[in-house]
């Protein structure tokens, strides 16, 4: 009779506890933001997220409806690109870190392009 060998070989590797959450917003909404009113608000958008400073591509996320978003990436620096309009709407790309077993958190803001 075979013994029963044990192991991890093949096994998928567990999923990252660390990772990024992020909130979308676009903005301006109003050509005058008045007192107690806010001109932005949540938007969708895709994003991707490159590993520093290979600028391989680590994944690619969506926001939701809300404006937010998270990806499950190992510790380490990341680009995050959101996907641009020709000429608006636009945002900066962000650099992130990543650190062992936490969740970092990064607000992308899309301009509209209104003044």
């Amino acid at each position: 009779m075979a013994g029963l060998a044990l192991g991890t070989a093949g096994a998928s590797p567990a999923r990252p506890d660390s990772g990024i959450r992020g909130l979308v917003l676009y903005g301006p909404t109003c050509p005058v933001q008045r007192p107690g009113l806010t001109c932005e608000r949540p938007y969708r958008a895709w994003i991707t997220i490159k590993r520093e400073p290979s600028g391989t591509v680590a994944t690619r996320v969506r926001s939701h409806a809300n404006g937010r978003f998270s990806a499950r990436l190992v510790a380490g620096r990341y680009l995050l690109e959101p996907g641009n309009g020709k000429p608006y709407p636009r945002a900066q790309s962000r650099t992130v870190t990543v650190s062992r077993h936490r969740f970092s958190t990064v607000t992308i803001r899309f301009d509209s392009g209104i003044r």
